[in-house]
């Protein structure tokens, strides 16, 4: 019988200039971490999963040039992790801001 897989888990790390993010996924029976330092590269997708948005939000923020990115040839862009971390903070403040506005 089929069953999907539980979601991955995203931890992280304490907030700062060398902060970075392990990403834990179930395969096969078991839980694999992937660490992505502060100056790794993510994909467009990974970008997404981590920031909580579409890829195609992530696709389109690139291509408006709101997140910077990194294209090589015949290839898909490439993120850097410290792009992530900034549309990170600016979506926790604005959050911050909506929910005071609410009065929550």
């Amino acid at each position: 019988m089929y069953a999907p897989s539980p979601e991955s888990r995203i931890t992280w790390d304490k907030p700062g200039l060398l902060q970075g993010v392990t990403i834990e996924r179930y395969l096969n029976g078991a839980w694999y971490a992937e660490r992505i330092p502060h100056n790794g590269l993510v994909t467009q997708a990974l970008a997404a999963q981590l920031l909580g948005v579409s890829l195609m939000s992530i696709n389109n923020w690139a291509r408006a040039g709101k997140l910077k990115h990194i294209k090589v040839a015949g290839q898909p862009s490439v993120i850097p992790f410290a792009e992530v971390k900034r549309i990170k903070a600016i979506r926790e403040r604005d959050e911050r801001l909506m929910r005071r506005q609410r009065g929550v």
